[in-house]
């Protein structure tokens, strides 16, 4: 068999065009003599990118030439998939023996587009960087693009999928900002990374690690991480939603989709490993990109009253139809005269997250579990052919320049219109209906919800299990939204009759904890109803609450992950909870990895274990674990420290440590 041949070309065998970028870190060139890949369709076109004389004292050779390498190196889905997702180095080029730069696929075409200038005076062909997307929709509209809401989710939602992929390969991008992002939205959302050299290989780098401003990862954390490009793509998910180069809120994310601005929020979490993998944003954005605005500005909209009482129903954190159980109760008859309509204060799929804090100290115990501890005694040759199958980018025409100045707001542009306020709640009402359910509702009435998706048909029962409770009323309105900030809101149905909105909570056999959001604490028994609790130590700190599915599959990416629980409701799976689940562990040993250092502080069975975030501060560091409760065997001559919850033994813990 022979060797596989080694990316390498020597400068001279190059022949070189025009000059296609410059920047701080070298030079980009066309190449005339070169092509990539010829089994799609002859090949793609080849730039060569030179390093400056400033950086190669700096330049890792090796690093380089280990990326040109991996291509070969990976199977065929994921070496064709990379060369399509990034300007990967190809080869290295070489002057008499020495590197001084590479070969990469240029961009593909569909990753340009037309740049009019605002003063209309003709359009040239430019790289089409997310920089642009960083401004308002009239400047986006008026440089020759034309982008919706919908195209920046799925474009986010691309991104996301690409680097969870590039993570699982031992990639992390490091400088992920809009200058190194392409994107495209035809014939379909996507995105292109260049730059692909200054990405950090299997802990490797060609040189040193460089962040943009204003996009760079907390002060003091490691750069090139997976957690500091979770942290980058929170960054540009809130840019790309507000139009602004600088914004930082997640919360105007929640106009979008509620589970995108928490999802944010803990990406955000100034402590890395508290934040969530890029593969759960993309399962969130895949969600909202389904109901997103098509059109490049969103307008309000508004619905006029209809003739009857129109009863349309919205649900809190989960999804589409309601339902009253399917045994017969006896009841009042449900109003008829007139249709009704409903709609859920929730989005199918549509999770509320949040990544917790698991050391939990100064609270009260409030389920038994048993802990202990214990101490032992101290413890080729260049050649003219193209490299493999590869890809690489030449970086933009003018690096150092932002695209048209997209940081000026057009001066005609005044905003998008503020919705109309709803109507005061003290607006007089029509006289209601006699047996009008609706009409004669109050907060703490209960119904069963007869009705088809869409609309509601409410039948006046008992507060009982499988019902809806009225928790709030707006009056003078029929806007579903109207509901959206009600605590515990799970449907919420509109009449145009009574122009009234209620807003409905509905009562799980589960227990209480059905209604948990993120960051509670919740407990009960396996098989047992389950309430919320104070948190403390042996209940369960949620982590992500999903509406509409009971698939807990879904929980696997998030951290310290380690119990589920599901609400079914049988007559309407739109209705079924999933809460992603916590431990609170006594300590932080309870969630502690080997090798990890931690502070210990007492002795014996009262000893508590903290991570603060650094070795040189600790005097202990993990030398094991296993879930067997009491397994001092396990650790040999190092210490132990044990515990055990009463009714989940599975999540007990041996942790083994040594003194520093």
């Amino acid at each position: 068999m022979n060797p596989p041949r080694v990316p390498v070309v020597e400068h001279h065998r190059l022949t070189l065009g025009g000059q296609l970028g410059l920047g701080g870190q070298g030079t980009v060139h066309e190449v005339a003599n070169r092509r990539i890949n010829r089994a799609a369709g002859g090949g793609w076109d080849v730039v060569y990118k030179e390093y400056a004389a400033a950086v190669l004292p700096s330049l890792q050779p090796d690093a380089l030439l280990a990326r040109a390498e991996l291509v070969g190196e990976l199977n065929a889905a994921d070496a064709a998939w990379l060369c399509e997702k990034t300007a990967w180095p190809a080869a290295v080029v070489q002057r008499q023996g020495k590197t001084c730069g590479f070969l990469m696929r240029a961009v593909p075409d569909r990753f340009r587009f037309d740049f009019r200038t605002l003063h209309g005076t003709g359009s040239t062909r430019r790289l089409a960087t997310m920089e642009y997307l960083l401004n308002d929709d009239a400047y986006v509209a008026g440089v020759g693009l034309t982008v919706s809401t919908r195209d920046r989710l799925a474009v986010l939602g691309d991104l996301a999928a690409t680097l969870s992929r590039l993570h699982r390969l031992g990639i992390t991008v490091g400088d992920l900002s809009p200058k190194n992002l392409l994107f495209s939205t035809s014939p379909q959302a996507e995105c292109f990374l260049i730059d692909a050299d200054a990405m950090r290989l299997r802990g490797t780098t060609v040189l040193p690690q460089a962040e943009t401003p204003d996009w760079q990862v907390p002060d003091g954390e490691e750069k090139a991480t997976g957690a500091g490009d979770v942290y980058k793509l929170a960054l540009l998910a809130v840019r790309l939603i507000a139009r602004d180069q600088t914004a930082a809120d997640p919360d105007v994310l929640s106009a979008v989709a509620p589970a995108l601005a928490d999802l944010a929020r803990c990406s955000l979490d100034t402590d890395r490993k508290r934040r969530p993998t890029p593969a759960l944003w993309a399962e969130h954005l895949a969600a909202a990109v389904a109901t997103a605005s098509t059109v490049p500005a969103a307008a309000p909209t508004t619905a006029g009253p209809g003739t009857g009482p129109v009863l349309q129903t919205g649900r809190g954190p989960g999804s589409p139809r309601p339902g009253g159980p399917t045994a017969t109760a006896t009841a009042p008859a449900a109003a008829t005269s007139g249709s009704t309509a409903r709609a859920r204060g929730w989005s199918a799929l549509a999770a509320s997250v949040a990544v917790v804090v698991v050391a939990i100290a100064g609270v009260a115990t409030t389920h038994s579990g048993h802990s202990g501890s214990g101490s032992a005694a101290a413890a080729t040759s260049a050649t003219a052919e193209p490299a493999p199958e590869d890809t690489g980018f030449t970086d933009p025409a003018d690096p150092d320049a932002d695209p048209a100045d997209p940081g000026l707001p057009d001066p005609d542009d005044t905003g998008d219109p503020d919705p109309a306020e709803p109507p005061a709640s003290d607006t007089p009402e029509d006289p209601p209906t006699p047996d009008d359910p609706v009409a004669d509702a109050e907060v703490g009435s209960c119904f069963y919800d007869r009705g088809t998706s869409g609309h509601a048909d409410l039948e006046a029962t008992d507060c009982t299990d499988g019902a809806f409770k009225v928790v709030d009323i707006f009056r003078g309105t029929t806007d579903l939204d109207a509901c959206d900030d009600v605590d515990d809101n799970d449907e919420s149905v509109s009449s145009s009759r009574n122009d009234r909105v209620l807003c409905l909570s509905y009562q799980s056999s589960g227990g209480t904890a059905y209604h948990a959001d993120q960051g509670d604490c919740v407990y009960g028994t396996p098989g047992g109803s389950w309430g919320t609790v104070s948190c403390g130590t042996g209940n369960f700190k949620v982590l992500a609450a999903y509406r509409g599915t009971g698939d807990h599959t879904k929980c696997t990416s998030w951290p310290h992950y380690n119990e589920w629980k599901t609400f079914t409701v049988s007559h309407d799976s739109g209705l079924d909870v999933l809460l992603c689940l916590s431990m609170n562990y006594p300590d932080d040993a309870g969630y502690a990895t080997q090798r990890e250092c931690l502070l210990k502080s007492g002795s014996g069975g009262q000893a508590t274990f903290t991570n603060v975030g650094s070795c040189a501060a600790s005097n202990v560091v993990v030398t094991g674990r296993t879930s067997r409760y009491r397994a001092a065997s396990f650790c040999g001559n190092d210490g132990w420290t044990t515990w055990e919850p009463t009714d989940y033994p599975a999540l007990a813990y041996t942790v083994c440590w040594r003194s520093t």
